[in-house]
């Protein structure tokens, strides 16, 4: 059966979702008056004087900006926050105030609560017994600040600040080592008292580890029960890959792969499927495997180009060979054009053209591993150059 709609009924919602796709102005841009923006910093401000008149005597606010909520090409909003600088003593910092709420925010060195989340991580993720096994590569910790709408606030921070409570940080100004720690461990494993933190890192951990369990639904247990939002957080082993990133889990296995011409093997991605959680629950984001005979090495004049004439296949790959190949009888210069062999629509930022020298390295039982000049591996993705060096 045919379904009848009403135009006139219609037009309103269509001319609202025209204006708001750019065909009009009236969705771009700042979605508030100035003299909002100004009461909501002096509101602001105030709140900032009082707490200071309270806690830090002498404290004097310098400034205070409104924190808007900006979608890329699109309208403007005003949060809750308000952002500045205040001075105590003849020193500046930096402090965050909610509005809504009259939370207020300083900043403090970050290094002390991302090694309590560290050692938290390993509790909740089963992981202590582990611990000693495991290879940490890179962590940090922030606080998330909840904004007016769905997300979050992501307060600006150098590598030595983040935003903490206003009491709290003074708590740990006046604490000695060991009662900070104390503290903050208190702070992080009492997530119903206060914002949600967000954890980030890449941890090797041992082979027996299953990480093909660790799924989208996995992450959001985690941020429930314990406060924890693990967002760009990589667990890996020799064989698997687990990675977090704006509410998904993509989950990656690596296996070899002989090439014939030249005789090499690779290292690569298997096979891999991502999660995606949204307002309709959690659904299979992407699902394919990745398609070996779309990797191509094209002899040139010089030597051996890398490409992937299928784009929908691109993956990034290690490069091995035996005692006896005639690849590994010579190393090798890496001339790479990274612009001509991106994805369509894709674009690079800085040098189009990359050169670098590469070196063998004892892989032991797998043979000999292309490195770069430090010694660690070297992965491609298309558009290298490998051109023998004698």
């Amino acid at each position: 059966m045919r379904n009848h709609y009403d135009f006139k009924k219609l037009l309103p919602i269509l001319l609202l979702a025209l204006a708001c796709a750019g065909l009009f102005a009236g969705c771009h841009g700042a979605q508030y008056k100035e003299d909002e923006k100004a009461a909501l910093e002096e509101k602001g401000a105030a709140l900032m004087q009082a707490w200071l008149d309270e806690h830090m005597k002498g404290g004097e606010v310098l400034s205070a900006e409104a924190d808007i909520l900006m979608y890329p090409s699109g309208p403007h909003y005003l949060t809750d926050y308000v952002a500045g600088n205040l001075t105590v003593g003849g020193k500046e910092r930096g402090y965050y105030v909610n509005t809504g709420t009259g939370a207020l925010y300083l900043y403090t060195d970050c290094g002390l609560l991302s090694d309590v989340c560290l050692d938290e991580a390993f509790r909740i993720l089963g992981l202590n017994d582990a611990q000693d096994e495991c290879v940490v590569v890179d962590y940090s910790a922030s606080l998330w600040l909840p904004d007016t709408g769905n997300g979050f606030v992501n307060a600006e921070h150098d590598e030595a600040a983040i935003l903490m409570p206003g009491e709290l940080v003074l708590s740990l100004e006046e604490a000695g080592e060991e009662e900070q720690r104390s503290l903050l461990e208190d702070f992080v494993r009492s997530p119903g008292g206060r914002e949600p933190i967000e954890f980030g890192g890449v941890i090797r951990v041992p082979e027996e580890t299953d990480l093909e369990r660790c799924g989208m639904a996995y992450w959001q247990k985690l941020q429930a029960d314990y406060g924890i939002k693990f967002e760009n957080f990589n667990l890996y082993d020799g064989f698997e890959n687990i990675a977090t990133y704006s509410d998904r889990a993509a989950y990656d296995r690596y296996c070899f792969r002989e090439v014939e011409e030249p005789d090499i093997r690779i290292f690569m991605t298997e096979a891999y499927w991502v999660e995606k959680a949204g307002k309709d629950g959690i659904k299979v984001d992407e699902k394919k495997e990745y398609d070996f005979s779309d990797l191509k090495f094209e002899k040139t004049d010089e030597g051996y180009l890398v490409t992937f004439p299928d784009y929908d296949h691109v993956f990034g790959f290690m490069i091995y060979a035996d005692e006896g190949s005639e690849f590994r009888k010579h190393e090798y210069h890496n001339h790479e054009d990274r612009e001509a062999y991106l994805s369509p629509g894709s674009t690079i930022s800085g040098d189009r053209y990359f050169e670098y020298d590469l070196y063998w390295k004892d892989a032991g039982e797998d043979g000999y591993l292309l490195t770069n000049e430090d010694g660690v591996a070297e992965w491609f993705y298309g558009g290298e150059e490998l051109i023998p060096r004698e």
